[in-house]
């Protein structure tokens, strides 16, 4: 028999499935395939257990029959109403013992051609996903019947068809995933973090033939993705985010696996922000994890039409999701360090400057303890050497005292901040009248500021009483009144105002000095700082007042704030104390 058999058009396949399973058929690439001894042996032994003079193995396509292993038969392929194997790719096994009984069959074109086909037997050729690709089938010229020995037999060699199919599929696979994993791997070996990333994103997208890769990290508290690399048709976008709600990629990490949708994904979430707007019908994507096993990101591919290569997907997804999670991990790692070194330097230029301001405060402290006790000495030496008239004495007695003065209230200061920072500093508490603290303190200034032509303005409420200590509220007062004094230049101006708000009062001391520079502002309260030794050693003190003042101000449960243009345009200090009683 090696005439063709006649060519005429029927109606494409009707299968439940026709395009999944022509599909299915075509990934294993059998259609005008060369001849394979495999199916050859098979095919023989058929037509010799079943004692047929033809076997064929055919392969059912949406348009025509190929038979793929021929015995007894020359023919390569037919039209889809030449024979009988597109009926078993339909409905199942089929006998016939006598084609010409059949009114079914009998002027189908290969019982009426020449030679004429009496017997046909076939069983269907089934995939593992259940889709029928074609026929394993046995032919004889006249009518004949199968034992039930003969129908298992072919039954089984049906079998190992499909089994050499699928070795063949998943080796001709493992070489693809082989030569497509090199490739990936090669492609972003080099790379470290998000070059990494692009890398790996723009070879998914070449190498899936797909429109979309992008690798996403879960932030706020799991409620969004941060995407921190996408590729879009070939090209890197910028970085965005989105939330999970309604998103299959919700379901990749509560399921913690792998989801796959070959297609109509939009239909199955159509309330995901993505999915519609860039008409994306598949999606597959796979969950990393931190080493705790916490999901901290996924890897997906979206595509503009069904995914053509499911399994070779699945296997990069998998492979590089673990690629990507030591890679995160590490970066994670690399910014820790880095803040941990950053930390450690900013611990480190810390305690260098602090060493740095307490070796400059003994040298200070050394110079301000001198500097009253020369003088002290050097007029105790005279006094002792009865060599001066009354008026020298009676100078020498009032710089003895006003020396031992200014020596007393640097002990003093001294001995305040050690207190304060033991936490051993403590309050008388009474009744204080701050209208009269401020105006004793000004009278005491007041010598040193019209010795400089400096005015002082005041704008002071009347009957304003709070719960405090007088002394250590004085102190307070008249330290920020006396810097005032001190760092106002000659003709300069001082305003002080007292003024009852809701809950508090507060005291604002305002001068037209050489105020403090931006960088030393938020330090002016501190230990044992100083903005400028010079100014210090023009003016004279440890530089404590300020420090003492905040801590007492503090223990009153109020605050202290300065403000300053900058150098050169004056300094405001604002106290406020509450009316209700503080706590010692």
């Amino acid at each position: 028999m090696t005439q063709a058999l006649p060519d005429k058009t029927l109606p494409s396949m009707s299968t439940t499935d026709e395009v999944g399973r022509n599909n299915a058929l075509h990934q294993y690439n059998v259609l005008d395939a060369l001849p394979e001894t495999a199916f050859d042996e098979l095919t023989q032994l058929a037509a010799q257990i079943c004692e047929t003079p033809v076997a064929l193995i055919t392969f059912v396509n949406a348009d025509r029959q190929y038979f793929a292993s021929r015995f007894g038969i020359d023919i390569i392929e037919a039209p889809l109403e030449a024979g009988f194997c597109p009926i078993v790719v339909n409905k199942g096994t089929l006998i016939i013992p006598d084609t010409l009984a059949d009114s079914q069959y009998a002027t189908n074109p290969v019982v009426v051609s020449k030679p004429s086909v009496r017997f046909y037997a076939g069983v269907p050729l089934i995939t593992t996903d259940g889709y029928s690709l074609g026929t394993l089938c046995v032919l004889d010229y006249v009518p004949r019947q199968l034992t039930p020995q003969q129908l298992n037999s072919l039954q089984i060699l049906s079998r190992q068809v499909m089994t050499q199919l699928e070795l063949r599929l998943y080796a001709n696979q493992i070489a693809q995933i082989d030569a497509v994993l090199l490739k990936v791997t090669q492609g972003v070996s080099a790379a470290t973090g998000e070059a990494f990333f692009h890398a790996l994103v723009r070879h998914f997208t070449e190498v899936l033939d797909v429109d979309y890769t992008y690798i996403g990290l879960v932030a706020g508290e799991q409620e969004e993705i941060e995407v921190i690399s996408v590729c879009s048709h070939g090209q890197i976008l910028d970085n965005f985010s989105y939330s999970l709600h309604d998103t299959p990629c919700h379901q990749v990490i509560q399921q913690r696996k792998i989801c796959c949708y070959e297609r109509g994904v939009q239909a199955l979430f159509p309330n995901a922000p993505l999915l519609a707007p860039l008409n994306i019908e598949s999606y597959i994507a796979i969950p990393f994890y931190d080493l705790t096993g916490k999901p901290i990101g996924l890897l997906g591919v979206m595509n503009c039409k069904a995914l053509t290569n499911v399994k070779l997907a699945k296997s990069l997804l998998t492979v590089f999701a673990l690629r990507i999670a030591t890679e995160v991990e590490r970066q994670r790692a690399e910014e820790h360090r880095s803040q941990i070194l950053a930390h450690e330097q900013e611990a480190r230029l810390t305690a260098e400057a602090a060493n740095q301001i307490k070796d400059q405060f003994l040298t200070i402290l050394s110079h301000e303890l001198r500097t009253p006790l020369n003088p002290i000495l050097g007029w105790a030496n005279l006094l002792r050497s009865r060599s001066l008239n009354p008026a020298k004495t009676a100078f020498a007695l009032e710089t003895i005292e006003r020396n031992a003065q200014l020596l007393t209230r640097l002990i003093e200061d001294l001995l305040d901040i050690s207190r304060l920072i033991r936490g051993k500093f403590s309050l008388k508490i009474a009744s204080v009248d701050l209208v009269e603290i401020i105006t004793n303190a000004i009278d005491t200034v007041n010598f040193a500021a019209q010795a400089k032509s400096i005015q002082i303005f005041t704008v002071l409420e009347t009957n304003i009483t709070i719960v405090g200590d007088a002394d250590r509220l004085t102190q307070v007062v008249w330290n920020v009144i006396s810097n005032a004094v001190k760092f106002t230049p000659s003709g300069g101006q001082i305003n002080i105002e007292l003024k009852q708000l809701d809950g508090h009062v507060q005291l604002q001391v305002h001068d037209t000095g050489t105020g403090i520079s931006a960088d030393f502002l938020p330090y002016v309260f501190d230990y044992f700082r100083q903005a400028d030794s010079a100014t210090t050693r023009e003016f004279g003190g440890l530089g404590l007042g300020l420090a003492i003042v905040r801590q007492i101000v503090e223990l009153h449960g109020g605050t202290v704030h300065a403000q300053s243009p900058g150098e050169g345009h004056g300094a405001t200090f604002t106290i406020t104390l509450p009316n209700s009683p503080c706590n010692t």
